[in-house]
């Protein structure tokens, strides 16, 4: 065992120290940066008895290795023979430049115990071609940082900047890169660094990405529709109306003898329960609206094969809905059909208001919504926008409550209405949605004002799918189910499942068959419209982004502490602002933009 006297200089984790005490079972050492410690004997490594006079111990000027590796011819040299060989001395800094030079690990091989022997040329040669790379990736490295630093990528640089997309994105959340540039490796500063650097433009969205969302339509076979007997409703005229742009339409109305028909697309044919097509569709829950694309839950033949009026005639589950004098909807039939269809939008529709089948329907779906609205339903009239990404250019077009529109919305409830209080009477097992009524202190906002429906959103609790029917507060429903949207939500393809089985006389779907898979639906179907309303939000600072200049009117809605939410009716755009003026809920102030950050996701506006 060495003698580790005071002075002595010692190793300890690479780092030089001296002692200072030697106690029975412990060394005391005082470690290069002035740090003490009480350590045992193996936790550190003798160099030289001393006494040394500093730490790190002076380095002496290095010697000509090559040279001193020829002197050696191939000998091991005890260390401190090796230390004296090349220093001439055999001080503590002697022994200390000695350890670091065999530390490079360039010219010789050995340890301070075994002693130290030179290495032969080719594996000199080695040393010297792999030090030399290191020394030149650390120099690119160097100028990269230099270069993102004063924002003049090279071409060569791109893929370097994959790990910080991959933060931006989401995917990881560490970077050597960011932490090289002392940058946070958080996705907004990622994304902030790649739009100044050009690797983005404000056109990347970041969303789906860092919500995790499959961006793919499904590829999956569906085959040729199964021969099975349909009713033929091709006599009838059907009307398709929807938003202009809309490419998946599922539902149509007609009107005979005092009877509404409700006829909705069929993928239920092939999408059977278990498929594969059914569990691709189960984990997806529902459509996915973007502004830049949408993703749907089912295949894309689905949508050429059943969308209504796509297809000279299509297949089709046509509700034959009654519409009492009081207003209540009751289902007389539905039938497996094949329908004629007529494809109208909004506006287009408006043209053929007095026309049949919409000026017989007229009439029959005011008293319905006259109903709903004596049990209680919420008519909730706030600013709707539509958002898309063209040839990229952001539009937003604001949508109006218009007459057809409203039609058309509880032409669908009904068919809703009827087929739920159908499945409560037979015992049906059926995905319901339910809402509790609002609490009645945070719904006493009273008027028709922006700030008053803004006030009475807020106080709806969410709706809920089950399998247990129960009232919907919001629509003014004793029961509901949504069946008119199989193409674009899952749990309405499920009650179609189940309502095929009752119109072939088979077996139903058990209500624990259903609660399952409607567990998963619902769980995606949520991720995915938290990631519409991101998506919408985003795309409303790229459009405010590039209009630095706009002004507008805003309208206060809800005051919290010192804090105001306003609202901006052509965006449908929500932004917080403190404000020490006088300010009154529902009253229009002029607004200046004053920054509009997609990357930090945010927006300031100031009040003029």
């Amino acid at each position: 065992m060495p003698a580790y006297n005071p002075g002595a200089l010692v190793l300890y984790h690479a780092k030089s120290a001296t002692v200072t005490a030697v106690n029975k079972e412990k060394i005391e050492i005082r470690i290069e940066g002035g740090d003490t410690k009480s350590v045992r004997p193996k936790d550190i490594e003798f160099l030289h008895p001393g006494p040394v006079r500093s730490l790190p111990p002076a380095a002496l000027p290095a010697p000509d290795a090559q040279e001193l590796s020829a002197l050696m011819e191939g000998e091991t040299l005890p260390f401190g023979d090796f230390a004296e060989l090349a220093y001439g001395t055999r001080s503590p800094e002697a022994y200390y430049s000695a350890w670091m030079l065999l530390q490079e690990g360039i010219y010789f091989t050995g340890s301070i115990e075994t002693g130290v022997t030179a290495r032969s040329q080719e594996e000199i040669a080695e040393s010297l071609a792999a030090l030399r790379e290191k020394e030149a990736r650390q120099l690119r490295r160097a100028e990269l940082l230099e270069r993102i630093r004063g924002g003049a990528l090279l071409p060569e640089d791109l893929p370097a900047m994959r790990e910080i997309e991959q933060v931006a994105l989401g995917e990881t959340a560490s970077s050597r890169l960011l932490r090289e540039l002392g940058i946070e490796a958080v996705p907004p500063k990622a994304h902030e660094l790649l739009l100044k650097l050009g690797v983005w433009d404000l056109f990347v969205d970041p969303w789906p990405a860092r919500m995790g969302v499959n961006l793919e339509t499904p590829e999956i076979e569906l085959g040729a529709l199964p021969p099975e007997p349909r009713t033929d409703l091709t006599h009838l005229a059907a009307l398709a109306i929807d938003d202009e742009g809309s490419n998946d339409p599922d539902d149509a109305i007609s009107y005979e003898d005092g009877v509404l028909w409700v006829h909705v697309a069929d993928p239920a044919a092939l999408v059977t329960p278990g498929s594969p097509a059914d569990d691709e569709a189960m984990n997806r829950g529902e459509n996915l609206y973007l502004p830049e694309k949408i993703v749907p839950m089912l295949p894309a033949g689905a949508t050429t094969l059943f969308g209504l009026g796509l297809q000279p005639v299509s297949p089709a589950i046509s509700f034959a809905i009654r519409i009492a004098e009081d207003g209540s909807a009751t289902l007389e039939k539905m039938v497996l059909s094949t329908v004629r269809v007529e494809r109208l939008t909004y506006g287009g529709a408006a043209a053929h208001w007095e026309e049949s089948p919409l000026r017989e329907l007229r009439p029959m779906l005011e008293r319905f919504k006259a109903r709903r609205k004596a049990d209680g339903a919420l008519f909730i009239d706030l600013p709707e926008v539509k958002i898309r990404v063209e040839n990229r250019e952001v539009k937003i077009t604001p949508l109006g409550i218009t007459p057809e529109r409203e039609l058309v919305a509880n032409a669908m409830l009904a068919a809703g209405s009827a087929a739920a209080k159908y499945a409560v009477e037979h015992d049906l097992p059926l995905p319901f949605a339910t809402q509790v009524p609002p609490e009645p202190e945070e719904s006493a906002a009273t008027g028709t004002g922006i700030a008053a429906m803004f006030a009475l959103r807020r106080s709806c609790p969410p709706s809920v799918v089950s399998t247990s029917a129960a009232p919907h507060a919001g629509l003014g429903l004793d029961c509901y189910a949504r069946v008119t949207s199989p193409l674009r939500r899952y749990g309405d393809l499920l009650a179609h499942q189940q309502l095929r089985r009752v119109i072939k006389g088979e077996e139903p779907l058990t209500a624990e068959y259903l609660e399952a898979r409607l567990a998963v639906s619902e769980r995606e179907a949520l991720t995915r419209r938290r990631l519409e309303r991101q998506a919408n939000e985003f795309w409303t600072q790229v459009f405010l982004a590039q209009q630095p200049e706009y002004r507008t009117d805003a309208i206060p809605v809800l005051r919290q502490d010192e804090r105001l939410t306003y609202l901006i009716p052509e965006l449908a755009f929500e932004f917080k602002n403190r404000f020490g003026g006088k300010i009154t809920l529902g009253e229009p102030v002029p607004v200046q933009l004053t920054r509009s950050d997609p990357a930090a996701g945010s927006t300031n506006f100031r009040i003029l």
